[in-house]
């Protein structure tokens, strides 16, 4: 890696822990606890093998429904769940006293503690006492048998979740197989191959036949980039010369976008669908957000991330382009390296920019257009530029997170503008979900 050459586990764990506290004292209990276990995952992403960008998404999505589901026994009302998520089997509950607090605590628990298969010992060590922590906070003043029936109930729905997710082969022993050795990539000029510096096999080039949990992807339109071509009056070569520009050499600006978008560097950053995640968490506290507006949020935005990777990963794999490393070296300048080393998996289009057109088309639909934020998820780093960036719309940073890929030396501008355009189209359409309505989901693209 050549944004960050060392850093220390002492520090990361001691940030994460620091980060994990700040907790704004004027929001409920309930939306203390959403925060607080979703804040949980970003130090299990770090330090668990094999949670490859688009596993780290899908599992939001999961993660996302268990606010909603627990809060579908305090209402008495399972019409979104059964009719949207049919094969998922829930718990009959005969308890009419059901603490919804401490239901969700152990449901977080369980499904974190028995998803990562790889859980590293001191992440179990801290889910732990996080579990420890809630619950001796929420037990007070409550009536054993309300105990008992919530942490049962809550323990139920985690298992029967972590079934219904387990239920697609591809997607539960990708943890254990991230890199395909099998797969043999299409020959051809300007089809993506494994880079000779760092021959590493193919990442999850079957992700995109992973079942969607919600969306119908294969309605999604998908543009194919333009004709590939060595002509300096082409696309190809624009872009990549843009790119070349920008890093000869990299001003002051460009690298710290580049650096501190770039949650993708393994054993140090979370994942970029965990940083839309860190985002939504920062924004429900300085919005004050009641538990029906974190519940939504968390819903929909882990559906926007799990079912835009998969999108994502069918269509990078659907056309194979190259990086444009490989297309400069040739074209360019023969000895240019990228700021970070090169993906090993294809580059069109940028599963940065999918992830950040859903989120952003979604966090704007709940929270609105215009916002003042500074988004403060690396505040405390010090392995890498970490300076908190201020925003005014959740479009603004979007953009410059697709934007971030160029000055990286990782994706042509055609991937971000694609990836963006996705990402808004999946966005849209899970914007008009009501998670209030009794009816099925009905997707029109």
């Amino acid at each position: 890696m050549k944004i960050i050459k060392k850093y220390n586990y002492l520090f990361l764990l001691s940030f994460c822990i620091l980060s994990g506290c700040k907790l704004n004292p004027n929001i409920s209990d309930e939306v203390k606890l959403m925060i607080d276990w979703n804040r949980e995952v970003f130090e299990t992403e770090i330090l668990t093998e094999g949670i490859a960008v688009p596993i780290s998404a899908r599992f939001y999505s999961f993660y996302g429904m268990l606010p909603l589901i627990v809060d579908s026994y305090n209402h008495n009302n399972f019409n979104f769940i059964n009719n949207n998520f049919p094969k998922l089997i829930l718990p009959e509950n005969k308890a009419q006293n059901i603490n919804l607090k401490l239901a969700l605590n152990i449901a977080y628990y369980e499904f974190l503690s028995k998803f990562y298969v790889n859980l590293h010992f001191k992440n179990k060590v801290k889910i732990d006492n996080l579990y420890k922590k809630w619950d001796d906070k929420f037990v007070k003043n409550v009536r054993e048998h309300e105990i008992e029936n919530s942490k049962r109930l809550g323990l139920k729905i985690a298992r029967e979740l972590l079934n219904y997710a387990n239920n697609d082969s591809i997607a539960s022993l990708a943890q254990l197989h991230n890199f395909d050795r099998t797969y043999v990539p299409p020959v051809g000029e300007g089809l993506w191959e494994i880079n000779d510096e760092h021959p590493m096999p193919a990442l999850l080039p079957n992700w995109g036949q992973v079942k969607p949990v919600l969306l119908k992807i294969d309605t999604f339109k998908r543009l194919a980039p333009p004709p590939f071509s060595n002509e300096k009056n082409s696309e190809y070569y624009i872009d990549a010369l843009e790119l070349f520009t920008i890093s000869s050499p990299l001003s002051f600006e460009n690298k710290w976008i580049a650096e501190f978008w770039s949650d993708d560097v393994r054993g140090l950053t979370f994942t970029p669908a965990a940083r839309w995640i860190s985002i939504l968490c920062l924004i429900l506290e300085q919005e004050e957000s009641s538990f029906e507006t974190a519940k939504e949020a968390f819903f929909k935005l882990g559906i926007g991330l799990g079912d835009g990777g998969i999108l994502c990963w069918k269509t990078k794999y659907t056309y194979n382009l190259n990086r444009p490393e490989t297309y400069i070296r040739k074209n360019i300048h023969d000895a240019w390296r990228p700021f970070h080393e090169s993906p090993n998996f294809p580059s069109y289009p940028s599963g940065h920019s999918v992830f950040g057109g859903v989120s952003a088309e979604i966090l704007s639909d709940i929270f609105g257009e215009k916002i003042n934020f500074t988004d403060t998820s690396h505040e405390g780093r010090k392995e890498f530029l970490n300076k908190p960036r201020t925003y005014t719309s959740f479009k603004e940073i979007a953009i410059e997170n697709a934007y971030s890929r160029i000055p990286l030396g990782v994706h042509f501008r055609m991937d971000c503008t694609e990836g963006l355009r996705l990402g808004y189209e999946l966005g849209k359409t899970i914007n008009s979900i009501d998670i209030k309505s009794n009816k099925e989901v009905s997707f029109k693209n």
